[in-house]
This record gives structure tokens, sequence and C-alpha cells, in this order.
């Protein structure tokens, strides 16, 4: 399961909370976690600033716990626990998966249920309202109900070619499946 994921695990940029206007960017790969931090003031008299950068492999992170403070305040609690949770190794998978296969499974489900999960998180949001999703899942759903139908039939009876016409299902059902 290991291979679908990436060498970036995941990767957000943010402004320090106020007074400050710093701009952070935090990378967590496979194996470290990146955080640079752009300086940013309005003093005439300073010299140059340049960014710097935090590198840390996962163990160390997970060691240090000033560094953690300092996430925490910068990006916020929910962003420190995911990171920390990818520092040990507690991935998402079904987000990483390939979108493929994410609308293969998902035509197993019925409207309702795709209409929640919808609701998770950002990329299903944007998966589950684009048109060409629901066409991939209504010609899915359309390919396994003439399946079924066809499997039903005694074999002389079965036709050799079907010209099936696009949406013909008005609602969309739970696809059944072979497993039970």
């Amino acid at each position: 399961m290991t291979s679908l994921l990436q060498e970036t695990l995941c990767e957000v940029h943010t402004q320090a909370p106020p007074p400050s206007k710093d701009f952070h960017h935090l990378t967590v790969t496979k194996s470290e976690v990146l955080w640079k931090i752009w300086r940013i003031t309005f003093r005439p008299n300073q010299e140059k600033i340049l960014p710097w950068a935090v590198k840390k492999l996962h163990k160390d992170f997970l060691l240090d716990e000033q560094l953690q403070k300092e996430m925490q305040s910068i990006f916020g609690k929910p962003m420190l626990d995911y990171v920390l949770n990818l520092c040990q190794e507690r991935y998402d998978f079904l987000i990483r998966m390939p979108e493929s296969l994410i609308v293969h499974i998902l035509s197993f489900l019925n409207t309702e249920d795709i209409r929640q999960l919808s609701k998770t998180c950002k990329r299903f949001w944007k998966l589950c309202n684009t048109e060409e999703f629901w066409e991939r899942i209504q010609r899915l759903q359309d390919k396994y109900t003439l399946d079924a139908q066809t499997d039903r039939l005694p074999a002389y009876k079965k036709p050799f070619k079907v010209n099936q016409r696009p949406g013909h299902l008005a609602l969309m059902q739970r696809r059944q499946t072979t497993f039970f």
C-alpha cells in the first residue's frame, strides 16, 4: 500500500498570525519535515533578511517538542496532529488513491452515499461535483446493470450485441456484486 505514496506527503503554506507578517511553508516527505520561513519586515534600516529552513527527520521531529509548539502556533493544532500522524507512518490512503480507482469504488454506492462522502474532504468534494465524474459513474453502473441482466437470461436468449443508449437508468441504484 505504501507504493501508492508520492514523495511529498503534505505541503502547506500560510502567513503567521498577527502582528507578524512572516510567511511559512511546510513540506512533509516520506522521510523528513521541512519548514521554510521568510521574515517580513517593514523597517528600512534592517539589512537583507534571508529565509531560513528547519529540516528534521521524522524521528527527530517527533522528539522536538519546542518545534512542535511553534508549528502549532503557526499552522494550528489540527495541522500539527496531521503532521505527527504522517511522521508515525499513519497515512490516509483513501485520499492518495488514483482517481480511477476511487471512481470504481464509488460506483458501488448510491447517490445519497456519494453525496455524504463528498462532504468529508476537499478532494472528494471536487471529484463528486464534476460532470465527468457522474458520467463515469453512470457508465460503470450501466455496464454492470447490463451484465447482471444478461447473466439472468438462459444461454440461448443472451443477446450477441446490445445497443444501449447512455443514461437509461433514471435513478442510480446500488450495484450488485458477485461476492455475495
